[in-house]
């Protein structure tokens, strides 16, 4: 009898999750703030890489039609959130408080999650995340980061390890940006009229 071959380490660890888990923590913990116009058009990609796969789907597409199309709806999807870029902040905080509230709520409650937390979050994120996401950027993108490489070292509900993390990866974006203005300008409004010399 032929026994099963061994995993291959690399592809166990890429199918876990935790090693890109990992390294998008890192990125997010140091540099998030500077990675910000990636996550506003992130919205956008996801959602044509979805609607391709829907259509592929129910259309029976070819593999190359089916990548062709999927390229051409996430660049589409991409600079859509691009030109509406307040709806794309409303979308991400949204999300972001979402996934916060998933979070926290088994740290403070140590019960599952009720289907009404995210959901309450998500409002909350889409009204407030648009007024504050300038000043919170940098420390809400450190503590996704610190709360990814927490998971990814199987230590997710470790405080002491994400709190730790999060504010040295606070610290270093606001260190990484001490010469600039910010990480993110806001979005510019048009001017109604010029002004006479």
């Amino acid at each position: 009898m032929d026994l099963p071959n061994a995993p291959d380490p690399l592809s166990t660890v890429l199918l876990d999750g935790r090693l890109p888990a990992l390294l998008t923590g890192v990125v997010l913990l140091g540099w998030g703030a500077k990675v910000y116009r990636v996550l506003v058009v992130a919205p956008g990609v996801l959602a044509g890489v979805y609607l391709a796969a829907v259509v592929g789907e129910l259309a029976h597409l070819t593999a190359t039609v089916s990548v062709v199309m999927t390229a051409v709806l996430a660049a589409g999807g991409a600079l859509l959130c691009h030109f509406v870029e307040g709806m794309a902040i409303r979308v991400g905080g949204a999300g972001l408080f979402a996934a916060l509230s998933a979070f926290i709520w088994p740290l403070l409650r140590h019960a599952p999650v009720p289907f009404w937390v995210p959901l309450v979050a998500a409002i909350l994120g889409a009204l407030v995340f648009p007024k504050v996401y300038l000043v919170l950027l940098r420390p809400l993108t450190a503590l996704i980061g610190a709360w990814s490489i927490a998971w990814a070292v199987k230590r997710p509900d470790a405080l002491w390890l994400v709190g730790g993390l999060a504010v040295a990866g606070t610290a270093v974006q606001f260190w990484l940006d001490r010469g600039g203005s910010g990480a993110a300008p806001a979005p510019k409004k048009k001017e109604k009229g010029k002004k006479k010399g």
